[in-house]
């Protein structure tokens, strides 16, 4: 199978646009690919190593990697720095790749809820860098996924806690980044907290960015960086997500004074983002004749709604016969109101395929660049004007998906869902409309 053969789907076996759109998402992901940007980075010569233009002369290297593309972004740093690599830790998804190197710890751990093995990987993140000397250089490497993966709760609040924050976090359709503001204030290695256990030991951090805008304390929850939140940020998160049921531990932590924060912290390097995938997928489809309008790089809101906006501006073009390449990318949220199964990739392109309805000649995608969309092993999804009397010929219901949030196997039915497997790249969702 091809790189580009990944991203089939029934849909795209047959539509006109279909080829096109296939290699568009595969030169998206590539683009994203953190190796690429890593080997950029990093070089080391007889002098010393040199991270992103700042010098520096380890007696060795104490690796920490945490993310949906930490195996990725683990291998790119080791082909650097392996002779320099004392030892490490790569914290990672279920699912998403293989270990390779013998110097590093692998430890897997749950998402986009933490559970019992987060917690672990969260006390050996923080003995990892407390046990780091002063003479050597961490190394530490960050993509989402990053706040599930890895938890260490203050004192009082408990895993139990922390996953039901989480999971009524998600269900009030909360984006990341106020969900990443409450977990800097009740985690011990959020919100700078893996900075601070370093103490004097030199840290140098690289991100793989999965947050619009690329706020460095939402990314992963930002470990090694400070917490830019006022005390009542948090506090005014929980408000307005409507949340009843807090506990008394959390409570406490979200509303306490801030302490005083001394710590010396080094500015991380962005390596990639949303914007390399879309200006990736923008030169695909210039080449194969389209004109890319580039809509947004900051794409947010209810994702069933923002796929209707979506759609309903593909459709337009659509009628008025131009050869173009819709492009958007950013993170949309979904609210629960059902038990089905999807994403919100899933529910946008759902959105979009309501819009565009019998209109020929169009095909949309919705795409999470991280291969996983929401609590399934779908992606994301492909729609076009036919799809849905397609999914009403085998029973689907369209609005009934949405109301129970079952888009899942409603594009299950019909074989129009993405699953192109775990990318080994995470930065943020990317839309596409060929007409």
């Amino acid at each position: 199978m091809t790189v580009a053969r990944r991203f089939a789907t029934a849909t795209s076996q047959t539509n006109p646009h279909g080829a096109t759109l296939e290699a568009l998402l595969a030169a998206a992901t590539q683009a994203a690919d953190p190796q690429q940007q890593i080997a950029r980075t990093i070089s080391v010569a007889t002098t010393g190593v040199t991270i992103g233009g700042s010098n520096y002369t380890p007696s060795s290297v104490v690796l920490l990697a945490v993310g949906k593309a930490a195996l990725t972004m683990a291998d790119a740093a080791m082909q650097r720095l392996s002779g320099l690599v004392s030892h490490g830790l790569v914290i990672y998804k279920d699912d998403d790749g293989t270990p390779r190197h013998p110097q590093l710890v692998y430890h897997a751990a749950g998402h986009p809820v933490p559970d019992a093995r987060s917690l672990m990987a969260g006390q050996l993140a923080r003995q990892l860098v407390q046990q780091a000397d002063p003479t050597q250089l961490i190394v530490v490497l960050v993509s989402g996924g990053g706040s599930a993966l890895m938890v260490d709760p203050l004192p009082g609040i408990d895993l139990a806690q922390m996953q039901q924050l989480t999971r009524d976090l998600l269900a009030s359709g909360a984006d990341i980044n106020a969900i990443n503001t409450i977990r800097r204030r009740i985690d011990g290695v959020k919100g700078g907290g893996l900075a601070r256990a370093a103490g004097a030991t030199p840290m140098v951090t690289l991100i793989l960015s999965d947050v619009i805008g690329n706020p460095l304390a939402a990314i992963a929850s930002g470990p090694t960086v400070a917490n830019p939140d006022s005390a009542q940020a948090a506090w005014d998160v929980v408000q307005h997500a409507g949340l009843k049921t807090v506990s008394p531990a959390i409570t406490t932590a979200l509303t306490a004074p801030l302490p005083p924060d001394h710590t010396h912290y080094a500015t991380p390097l962005i390596i990639g983002d949303i914007q390399q995938a879309i200006a990736a997928a923008a030169q695909v489809a210039q080449q194969a004749g389209y004109t890319p309008i580039i809509l947004s790089d900051t794409l947010n809101g209810e994702a069933r709604e923002v796929g209707r906006t979506l759609g309903h501006i593909a459709a337009y073009h659509a009628r008025h016969g131009q050869r173009i390449c819709l492009l958007a990318g950013g993170e949309t949220t979904v609210t629960l109101r059902g038990n089905g199964l999807g994403g919100r990739n899933q529910e946008l392109a759902l959105g979009a395929a309501l819009s565009i309805q019998g209109i020929p000649n169009l095909l949309c995608a919705a795409y999470a660049s991280d291969g996983g969309d929401g609590p399934s092993d779908a992606a994301g999804a492909v729609v076009d004007g036919n799809t849905i009397a397609r999914a009403k010929a085998t029973g689907q219901d369209a609005h009934d998906a949405l109301a129970r949030n079952d888009s899942y196997y409603f594009f299950d039915a019909i074989a129009d869902l993405l699953k192109p497997g775990a990318t080994g790249t995470n930065v943020n969702d990317l839309f596409v409309a060929l007409l």
